[in-house]
């Protein structure tokens, strides 16, 4: 039985975005779909994952391949797929390998447009020719021996704005993504419980994505020390009165991802301040979700969630103060200390490779202050794209010991109510959604993960479910 080529699209988006491409070129551009990185010796390797733009423009995922793709062509003369030949030992250890005539036809290309990846050489003699692939150290050889140059800015912003914009196909993957992502949320969420470790929860999680035919989209966030914003490892043991938050994404066969957060009182109940400060977040997130419409610049959103967040705080008497004054000073990077979200799609950080070139519109950079300056996107939005909304708030002990941050800040900082939070191992959580931009016309943001309960009873009631 030969192996099923995992495909998104139909042959004929592929040569359309494929053409779409080529009117913007003017050199060919090499698009590398990479190879599996060896984990301690050749032969044992993590598993194959084909370059994103490889992906995107049609190419079948099978290692060591790569696009020529010419200027001025129609999405499938000039556009040339190099693969390695079929090698019949091959077979006895992964099965049969697709056959030219079947590759061909899911690229959306004449079976003649298949070539050796030992031909690019004498395809592109004499000629200038840039790159895109992967940073897989096989591929990036191979261009420098090809001596390939490093796509330019407007090359990239081809390819970046293309990939903005999320077509039904596209869309319909992404779905697939999260409908997995909330069943096996739900699944891991049933599994924590005071007495049981942050690995039997993550070992419900991966086995809800490996039940439904998905992998995780990165390694996931599985703690109850969420002010370790990238903790790793799964050492601890659940308690009562600790928050527990799950990070996680799906991806689905075709390589589109999902990233979706969750935060739930171990116990099955929160504690009062732990219950305003939860409603505070989540309340940040659908405000900021309520306004991911066409034309709404996102730095903005992203200031409505930090405004709302100072209305909390004060609220909860840990700032003083006006909350449209606090937001203006900036008190909130103390607290939530990210950007509000990203663009997603085939990268669960879609394009992040390209850096801020994807994130930001040209002309925009990033804001220099603590916490804003790490926020990844920077965009005026466009119906059909895809982004997340995470806002969250964090107790984290370093940052309080920085007294360079928090000494301008003093006169608005309830210090003592802060401290006695962090004595008390408050932490940190956050609330993440995956929202399809949509005009009101079409139905307003379209919440992916709409599925996965987010209000504290929905979360707390998940917990319980032993």
């Amino acid at each position: 039985m030969s192996q099923t080529i995992n495909m998104t699209a139909s042959p004929e988006v592929y040569r359309k975005r494929r053409a779409r491409l080529t009117a913007r070129l003017r050199r060919p551009m090499v698009v590398c779909g990479g190879q599996a990185r060896p984990r301690q010796y050749a032969t044992n390797t993590y598993l194959f994952r084909a370059g994103s733009n490889y992906l995107y423009f049609g190419g079948p995922p099978i290692e060591g391949a790569a696009w020529l793709i010419e200027p001025q062509g129609d999405g499938e003369g000039g556009c040339t797929l190099f693969r390695p030949p079929a090698v019949f030992e091959e077979a006895v250890w992964v099965g049969e390998i697709p056959s030219d005539a079947a590759l061909a036809a899911a690229a959306g290309i004449e079976q003649s447009n298949l070539a050796s990846p030992d031909e690019l050489a004498s395809e592109l003699a004499g000629r200038e020719a840039c790159f895109v692939g992967p940073p897989c150290l096989p591929s990036l050889e191979w261009a420098q021996s090809l001596k390939l140059h490093p796509a330019n800015e407007d090359e990239l912003l081809a390819i970046i704005e293309l990939r903005l914009i999320k077509d039904e196909y596209e869309l319909a993957a992404l779905r697939t993504a999260a409908d997995v992502i909330v069943q096996a949320h739900k699944d891991a969420m049933r599994a924590a419980a005071p007495g049981r470790t942050e690995a039997q929860v993550l070992a419900a999680l991966l086995a809800g994505f490996t039940a439904r035919g998905c992998g995780p989209a990165f390694t996931p966030g599985v703690t109850v020390h969420a002010e370790i914003l990238h903790n790793a490892g799964y050492f601890n043991t659940l308690e009562s009165g600790q928050l527990l938050v799950i990070d996680a994404g799906a991806e689905e066969p075709g390589g589109y991802a999902t990233d979706v957060t969750r935060t739930s009182p171990v116990s099955g109940s929160f504690t009062p301040i732990q219950r305003h400060i939860y409603d505070t977040v989540l309340r940040a997130n659908r405000e900021a979700v309520a306004t991911c419409v066409p034309g709404k610049r996102f730095r903005d959103i992203h200031d409505l969630a930090a405004r709302v967040i100072c209305e909390g705080l004060v609220e909860a008497e840990l700032l003083r103060g006006d909350p449209d004054e606090l937001t203006a000073r900036l008190a909130h990077t103390l607290f939530f200390v990210h950007g509000l979200g990203h663009l997603m799609g085939l990268d669960v950080h879609d394009m992040e490779d390209f850096g801020d070139l994807a994130g930001y519109a040209p002309g925009r950079t990033r804001r220099p202050e603590f916490g804003n300056k790490f926020l990844r996107l920077d965009r005026d939005l466009q119906a059909g794209m895809v982004v997340t909304i995470e806002p969250g708030v964090y107790f984290i002990p370093a940052l309080w010991q920085n007294d360079e941050l928090v000494r301008p800040f003093a006169d608005v900082v309830n210090r003592p109510a802060v401290d006695a939070l962090l004595k008390d191992g408050f932490g940190g959580l956050r609330v993440e959604d995956d929202i399809h931009v949509r005009s009101a016309g079409a139905g307003g943001p379209e919440v992916l993960s709409a599925a996965l309960p987010s209000d504290a009873e929905g979360v707390a009631a998940l917990v319980a479910e032993i």
